[in-house]
């Protein structure tokens, strides 16, 4: 990873840049998908998009996590991931999600083929956290 940056896309989207080495980066995007006030619960998307140097979308994984909170404690109650790839010369080989405490957790691992063989691999681990006043992260 040669370089990291943030910026805000709307208000109900926060997006960051990674950078990667061989010219191609990562789009994540994080979104609110559910909110209940009532139940102090909320779900919340985070995706990481794989674009080439040619700002061409190769392969997506999409995390949703399920959070409740109470002002001092905050618990995730449900994580699961999806993928879709876009480009025949890619797959998704791996891609699970898992939760611990107030953090759902993502693991996507996919690999650029050139003749059958595998010629890139990219291995990425995100979350989303959500704060005791249920603030996703």
């Amino acid at each position: 990873v040669s370089s990291f940056s943030s910026f805000a896309a709307d208000d109900n989207i926060d997006a960051a840049v990674i950078h990667l080495d061989n010219g191609g980066y990562l789009l994540i995007e994080l979104s609110e998908a559910n909110v209940s006030r009532a139940t102090n619960t909320k779900t919340g998307t985070k995706s990481i998009t794989y674009k080439n140097e040619d700002d061409e979308s190769m392969w997506k994984a999409t995390l949703t996590g399920t959070f409740t909170y109470t002002g001092s404690s905050a618990t995730c109650t449900n994580s699961s991931i999806t993928y879709t790839v876009y480009a025949d010369n890619w797959k998704v080989t791996s891609a699970t999600a898992s939760k611990s405490s107030n953090k759902a957790i993502g693991d996507v691992t996919a690999k650029r083929y050139s003749l059958g063989i595998p010629v890139q691999t990219v291995n990425q681990t995100f979350y989303i956290t959500c704060s005791a006043s249920g603030t996703l992260s």
